[in-house]
């Protein structure tokens, strides 16, 4: 009888042992996710969280076809490029660095987006909107981030997770749209073009080699769109009409950016780093809209009547009849269906297979 009990208690010992290594072998084990940095074009509400920023979506009519139809931070009328791509890869959309509700299961289950509008290259860039996060801040956050989770789950366990993860860098616009092209920045004086390209395409590739130290293996890089064709660079002509100079600047960038990304692809261990563009395709989708379902390329859809530039959409500005209809959301940003169609044709240039079922909203 005793020899029974014996045998019982050994028994529960062991599937309770069983029970406590397989809990911990879950929690040790984080679902594949991707890490964000970017601008605004990522922004998915770190701006939000700093008040004193000039560069927030936390008014209406942000956010109007996303969810719950509130301001979430993000600067389109739905979904950005970002959450887009991550969706048709199956991948879970991260949550803004400062959210609140970050911590280490969050992270685990869908990783972290330190992007911030107005955030650059270049440390300088958008010091105008008072606060932002540039690249070089996003990845201390990151690294921040990275000793969090080591002080939860190991060094090595973390090292594994961070090692698996996809990440994404979307920066470049700012640079040039609120830096070079204001004369108000030193970098416009003490530069021409080509030397202002060159100097972001270096700095961007420190900052890609520093990601890379940190366990970054499987990064995108995403380029440049015709950015002299937003309708705040198309409302400074007197035409109306694209600015070829700016959009000069931002093919140059992509060529350099996407030459230093194989660069790094090839000598850095064990990286699969790729350059993601739509440059050509969106400029076609504004070029010739109607072919793509859209019948306006050149204005916003949220504005101030005719008073413009109005850079921001607010509570006092009317929208568009059809929002489907329209590129772009504000003077700057893309609408929720026009990102779809460039978060697509990326993802078809990376030869990357759509996942069907993916999020819709």
């Amino acid at each position: 009888m005793a020899c029974k009990k014996q045998q019982k208690s050994k028994l529960a010992f062991a599937l309770a042992m069983v029970l406590l290594l397989g809990l911990a072998g879950r929690r040790c084990h984080g679902d594949v996710v991707q890490f964000i940095f970017g601008d605004s074009l990522s922004d998915v509400g770190n701006n939000n969280y700093l008040t004193k920023s000039l560069a927030r979506a936390a008014l209406p009519w942000y956010g109007i076809d996303f969810d719950s139809g509130m301001p979430n931070g993000r600067f389109c009328n739905g979904r950005t490029v970002a959450d887009i791509v991550g969706d048709k890869m199956g991948l879970p959309r991260p949550l803004a660095f400062l959210d609140s509700s970050l911590d280490e299961n969050v992270i685990f289950k869908s990783g972290v987006n330190y992007a911030s509008g107005g955030g650059g290259i270049l440390n300088e860039t958008s010091s105008l909107f008072i606060q932002r996060f540039s690249l070089y801040k996003q990845i201390e956050l990151f690294q921040g981030t990275q000793e969090f989770m080591r002080g939860k789950i190991g060094k090595a366990a973390a090292d594994k997770f961070f090692g698996e993860a996809y990440y994404v860098v979307a920066m470049g616009a700012n640079d040039f749209i609120n830096n070079y092209l204001l004369p108000v920045y030193s970098d416009s004086w003490t530069y021409n073009g080509d030397t202002f390209v060159r100097y972001m395409v270096n700095t961007l590739e420190a900052q890609l080699k520093l990601l890379h130290a940190l366990g970054a293996r499987r990064l995108t890089f995403f380029g440049l769109g015709p950015m002299g064709c937003i309708p705040l660079q198309r409302i400074l002509t007197s035409s109306g009409g694209c600015q070829e100079s700016t959009n000069a600047l931002a093919k140059s960038f992509n060529e350099q950016a996407g030459a230093a990304v194989a660069r790094l692809s090839s000598s850095l261990p064990n990286a699969t780093f790729r350059f993601g563009e739509a440059y050509d395709y969106f400029q076609d989708v504004i070029n010739r809209p109607y072919l793509y379902g859209f019948n306006n390329s050149r204005a916003p859809c949220c504005s101030l009547g005719r008073v413009r530039p109005t850079l921001t959409c607010t509570p006092l500005s009317t929208l568009c009849k059809d929002r489907s209809q329209y590129v772009f959301w504000d003077e700057y940003h893309p609408t929720d269906r026009a990102n779809e169609l460039i978060a697509l044709e990326t993802l078809r240039k990376l030869n990357i297979t759509v996942v069907a079922n993916s999020t819709s909203t």
